[in-house]
C-alpha cells in the first residue's frame, strides 16, 4: 500500500511538472555591447597615442547617476594625458538604459586603434 500511494505521488508530481512553465523573474540589463558602442560617440583617438601610431587598451570605471550621468569614473592609465583628457570627455555624458541602478560599477576596456 505505501509503495502504491509512494508510486502515485511521484507520478502527480512528474505529471504537475510535465505542464509547468518557468517565470523568468530576473531583470535583464542592456547589453554589455551597447554600453561600449554608447561610450565610443563621447571619445577620440587620444593625443597622447597620436605621435606612434600606437593601438591602446584603457580600462575605466564608472558609476551612472540616477539622470544616466556617468560619476566616479576612474581611468586605469600610466599615461596621466590619457587618464585627463578621457575624465574629460566622459564626466558628466548620458548613457541611456543605465540610470535605474545607481550602486553599480561598470568597468569597461577601450581600445584605441590609430585612424
Amino acid at each position: 500500500m505505501k509503495k502504491s500511494l509512494f508510486l502515485l505521488t511521484l507520478v502527480g508530481f512528474l505529471a504537475t511538472q510535465a505542464y509547468a512553465t518557468p517565470t523568468n523573474t530576473r531583470k535583464t540589463k542592456a547589453p554589455k555591447v551597447n554600453l561600449e558602442q554608447q561610450l565610443a560617440k563621447y571619445i577620440s583617438y587620444p593625443e597622447a597615442l597620436r605621435p606612434t601610431q600606437r593601438a591602446g587598451i584603457v580600462v575605466i570605471q564608472f558609476r551612472v547617476n540616477s539622470d544616466n550621468e556617468i560619476c566616479q569614473l576612474e581611468v586605469f592609465s600610466q599615461n596621466e594625458q590619457i587618464n585627463n583628457t578621457l575624465i574629460r570627455q566622459l564626466t558628466g555624458k548620458k548613457l541611456n538604459g543605465y540610470g535605474s541602478d545607481a550602486g553599480e560599477l561598470h568597468t569597461v576596456r577601450l581600445r584605441f586603434q590609430p585612424e
